[in-house]
């Protein structure tokens, strides 16, 4: 099996080892302040899931020590640090993967033939909220909605063209978009498990240049947001 490293250990983190566990040798699991870049030798990859504030320095470091990497969304802080990271990647012959867990949920297919770029689209999401909300559930439907969201946008949040976004919060966690439900439960597959495993083992599952265009589409749709907000 691969060799694997983890940075972050956290609530998070430790949903990500669970997955590792099943597909890889984890050889080393270190926190964001932790001494890491003297382990990196012993791993092929890196999985980073440390706060969003980290991210950028911890994959370069990765990055220029020859080592590929997956990384949590948000991936950055700005559209300049993710052109910089996929870069340095293409230079140092290394794979860059960030986390779309959601595009290997099975609904998405069914999300996917039916959306309309012409049709009002609603999004629903029902969880605690917080003021990261954006970087913590924004950016799951806006790689979900890549097909309608890849080209010109009228941003009025929060709406941005034929779509509305409504993150609320009930007694109930509850996630659809467009009409379709997302809401996680043990009735749906591994989405998790399943895009880990890809990303590690089965390359015939995993499309690197979308999951780059994606997570730069969501760079520049979010960066765009909260300029809109701000």
């Amino acid at each position: 099996m691969i060799n694997v490293g983890l940075i972050g250990y956290g609530y998070w983190g430790k949903i990500i080892h669970s997955k590792l566990e099943q597909v890889s040798n984890v050889k080393f699991i270190c926190r964001s302040k932790d001494t890491y870049i003297d382990k990196l030798d012993s791993v092929d990859w890196v999985f980073v899931v440390t706060p969003d504030n980290t991210h950028y320095e911890i994959v370069k470091s990765c990055i220029l020590n020859g080592k590929n990497v997956f990384c949590e969304k948000p991936f950055t802080s700005n559209l300049k640090q993710t052109l910089s990271l996929y870069g340095l990647a293409e230079i140092h012959g290394v794979k860059l993967y960030v986390d779309d867990v959601f595009n290997y949920r099975e609904e998405l297919k069914e999300l996917h033939h039916s959306i309309d770029s012409e049709k009002e689209i609603k999004v629903v999401w029902n969880t605690l909220k917080s003021e990261n909300y954006l970087n913590r559930l924004t950016w799951h439907d806006l790689y979900m909605l890549y097909p309608i969201l890849n080209g010109k946008l009228d941003i009025n949040w929060p709406k941005i063209n034929n779509i509305t976004f409504d993150y609320g919060v009930t007694d109930t966690k509850y996630h659809e978009v467009a009409g379709i439900d997302f809401t996680h439960t043990t009735d749906n597959n591994d989405a998790l498990f399943d895009m880990i495993n890809g990303v590690l083992n089965d390359d015939s599952i995993i499309d690197w240049n979308y999951n780059k265009d994606i997570t730069m589409n969501c760079e520049r749709i979010l960066s765009l947001i909260k300029n809109n907000v701000g």
